[in-house]
């Protein structure tokens, strides 16, 4: 089951109703798996929540209006962050329940120099969330399992529809979204965490830095070898394109966000082999408008 601990670990944005009653259920499953479940679904839900609590303690009603947008909006934000909290607080009461330790929060590092940049990240965790549980769904054989990470992946599409829509782009770009797998999770959630107090039990690959620049993707990482066959896929909707690093260019029918990675090889990754993912991915938007 390589992938059903993202199954819950990922829960971001979802309601407390629908998170506890799933939960619930897990008791029945082998104790010790379902408590690193939970608590590596605790980790990320600490990140999450604490992302909202710092950016909207920040960021008052003034500083939305100032950016035209008004209170409203905001309170939509505050809505987030609740949910987030108490994915917190019912995972925490879950693990006690079960006689486990809860783990602690980590030390974050959150780019909020701005509201422009805090909406971003925003937008970068929450549609990350989606593709989190769609690459949980593939190694799923639980049903109580499985029924959770739906459940609460419906909320998670709903809150990054909102964000997409917030910044003037479509809420809906594409007719499917794109899964991904535990490293390729925890490599995006990675960019967010400072030092940690303990194992997050699933190694990031490369951190990889890549922008748009008109129809190509600008990209580097650490360690690169000069010289060396490299491909830059871009995952989006239910495509996996290929393109050789050196041009990297865009697929033209991308209009929302892309992930890309580097790879050693012109072979399309699949969710069962990441092997030849060299770094990334990077989580990317072009704007449809």
């Amino acid at each position: 089951m390589r992938f059903s601990f993202v199954a819950i670990a990922s829960a971001i944005a979802a309601t407390s109703m629908v998170m506890a009653a799933p939960l619930r259920h897990l008791a029945k499953r082998d104790k010790a798996s379902d408590l690193g479940i939970l608590n590596f679904a605790l980790a990320l839900e600490h990140l999450e929540s604490e992302f909202y609590t710092q950016g909207l303690h920040k960021f008052g009603p003034d500083v939305f209006n100032a950016y035209h947008l008004d209170n409203k909006i905001r309170e939509r934000f505050v809505r987030i962050g609740q949910h987030e909290s108490t994915h917190v607080t019912v995972l925490t009461s879950v693990i006690e329940s079960m006689g486990g330790t809860p783990v602690p929060k980590c030390t974050y590092k959150f780019p909020l120099d701005d509201l422009e940049t805090f909406i971003a990240v925003a937008r970068a965790l929450e549609n990350t969330g989606v593709s989190a549980y769609l690459g949980a769904a593939a190694g799923i054989t639980s049903e109580d399992l499985l029924t959770a990470a739906a459940s609460i992946a419906t909320v998670e599409g709903r809150h990054s529809s909102f964000l997409n829509e917030v910044v003037g782009e479509n809420g809906a770009p594409y007719p499917f979204d794109t899964p991904l797998t535990p490293r390729e999770v925890v490599t995006i959630a990675t960019n967010f965490i400072e030092s940690c107090p303990y194992d997050l039990g699933v190694a990031p690959f490369t951190q990889l830095t890549a922008s748009i620049k008109g129809d190509k993707v600008e990209t580097s990482y650490e360690g690169e070898v000069a010289g060396r066959q490299e491909w830059c896929q871009f995952l989006y909707n239910d495509k996996v394109v290929v393109s050789r690093r050196q041009e990297c260019k865009l697929p033209p029918t991308v209009n929302g966000y892309v992930y890309v990675v580097i790879t050693d090889t012109a072979t399309p990754i699949t969710l069962k082999d990441e092997s030849r993912i060299l770094a990334g991915p990077a989580l990317l938007f072009r704007g449809d408008h």
